[in-house]
């Protein structure tokens, strides 16, 4: 996969395009929950319904792992308001660490964000 805006960017943005919005949504609840089972208690799916979603994803972007999915995904990911607000909640309650004492990653606007695992050339 490439970097900057070469070919290999092209291609990865035209593939992102091809995983429908419900199959992104999965993503994101796999990414939030932090597990494909917690993701479908959160979603009232089965968790084969939320395997076979994020299969059918992988195939379709031309990944072999959920990580990579992520990667791609990331631009279409919505952002994680309600979990963002109750890291904050318990940030401040742990005086600026949360509450499993590691500070999470945050934005320009201080929200805390979802991070998909680093690209390696």
């Amino acid at each position: 996969m490439g970097r900057g805006g070469g070919p290999d960017c092209v291609r990865e943005r035209r593939s992102a395009g091809r995983a429908t919005e419900r199959e992104v949504g999965v993503v994101a609840a796999v990414l939030v929950a932090g597990s494909e089972k917690a993701a479908a208690h959160r979603l009232g799916l089965s968790h084969s319904t939320v395997k076979h979603h994020l299969a059918n994803a992988r195939s379709k972007v031309g990944v072999a792992t959920t990580a990579q999915l992520v990667w791609i995904l990331g631009p279409r990911l919505p952002e994680p308001e309600r979990e963002a607000q109750t890291e904050e909640r318990s940030e401040r309650q742990h005086g600026g660490r949360s509450a499993s004492g590691v500070s999470p990653p945050s934005g320009q606007d201080g929200r805390a964000r979802a991070v998909a695992p680093e690209r390696r050339p």
